[in-house]
């Protein structure tokens, strides 16, 4: 019945996204998402995105109250960051440690607000990589900007092995 409703697309292969949450996200901004001509719009109206207002140095990051589908996003985010297994819950512990529960949670609800979008408008497909891939993606990226920085300042670097 839920996938009728979306039109063919199953979005409980989304994570943290349950029947009754897909239930309250659709009546609230319905089925055809196709009136925001990009993800970036969707999560903007959601009051989900950055936004770039500053002066001096005070910055305000994100709208002060959000829609209430920014909320359903941010308590499903907030279930999400509880996870021990997957990538999305470990993108939040990373950022989490840099910058903060708060912010760790309003990025991961734009992520998932992202998801949604590209699951009902471009019709793509989620596949969870887990929290390894994650880890060993972050790790790649790590050592490719060691590397470019390394020859940025006419460097080389080479990997040493470790024996324990």
């Amino acid at each position: 019945m839920l996938i009728d409703l979306c039109q063919g697309k199953d979005l409980s292969i989304l994570p943290a996204h349950t029947d009754y949450s897909i239930l309250q996200i659709i009546s609230e901004v319905g089925t055809d998402l196709s009136k925001w001509p990009t993800e970036k719009h969707f999560t903007a109206w959601l009051g989900l995105a950055p936004g770039t207002s500053q002066s001096g140095k005070r910055k305000s990051n994100v709208k002060h109250s959000r829609s209430r589908v920014g909320r359903y996003f941010c308590i499903m985010a907030r279930s999400l960051a509880r996870s021990k297994d997957m990538a999305l819950g470990g993108f939040y512990r990373r950022l989490a440690a840099r910058r903060g529960g708060l912010i760790a949670n309003i990025a991961l609800a734009r992520k998932l607000a992202a998801l949604f979008w590209r699951v009902m408008v471009k019709g793509t497909e989620f596949v969870e990589e887990g929290l390894a891939a994650y880890e060993a993606k972050f790790l790649e990226g790590k050592k490719r900007s060691l590397r470019r920085l390394a020859r940025e300042l006419g460097q080389a670097v080479s990997p040493i092995p470790v024996t324990v």
